[in-house]
């Protein structure tokens, strides 16, 4: 009879081990996910196109389809800042905000000069014309050194308030089961010692 329940003790204690660990995996998951939405839709709320940036480094979501196929709607561009204007070649991809304040990803087609410093005539790959407006350094955000293709989409799904909510409602679901899981454990603990307490009595 104490061998049988060992055994059930013991597999009790590996469902609840497993239990546990799936509890605390899904908060590890889930509260990045959570927090990252809602910069997001701040982000959103304030009108700003730009991911979160990181030691220099600033990613954008492709909107258009003036640079395809080099750059697709929905890709994300990670942008390097920091380039002198001396840095920056014929043919590189570069990140710039306009006069009217909207930002653009083109490749360099030509180098001038402006102001004895260097400017770019820019140009979408999937453009017949060049841009009229000539991109001058303080206009530069930085030059696109890697693509993730079709991540914007994830990013869309983060920027959604709906997502963001059915986030919290899981998130809160877990917290009343591990809750629940914890008084059950309680429970048991309490009437396992008041059996052990009868069993002894009566020995």
């Amino acid at each position: 009879m104490k061998y049988e329940n060992d055994v059930i003790s013991e597999r009790i204690k590996r469902r609840q081990k497993i239990k546990k660990i799936s509890i605390i995996i899904l908060y590890i998951i889930l509260i990045p996910i959570m927090l990252f939405s809602l910069l997001l839709i701040i982000l959103e709320l304030g009108n700003s196109k730009e991911i979160p940036s990181f030691l220099n480094i600033e990613n954008y979501t492709v909107t258009s389809e003036s640079m395809e196929p080099r750059l697709k709607k929905n890709d994300v561009i990670v942008v390097r800042k920091g380039y002198s204007n001396d840095k920056f070649k014929v043919g590189n991809i570069i990140t710039f905000k306009r006069d009217d304040g909207e930002i653009i990803t083109h490749r360099i087609k030509k180098i001038i000069l402006s102001d004895g410093q260097n400017a770019y005539i820019t140009q979408g790959d999937n453009n017949e014309k060049e841009d009229e407006e000539i991109v001058t350094y303080d206009k530069i955000i930085g030059k696109v050194i890697y693509t993730v293709p079709d991540l914007g989409i994830l990013s869309k799904l983060f920027k959604s308030k709906l997502f963001f909510i059915f986030c919290v409602l899981i998130f809160i679901l877990i917290v009343m089961y591990d809750k629940n899981q914890k008084e059950k454990k309680l429970k048991r603990k309490a009437e396992r010692e008041k059996y052990e307490k009868k069993s002894d009595f009566y020995f």
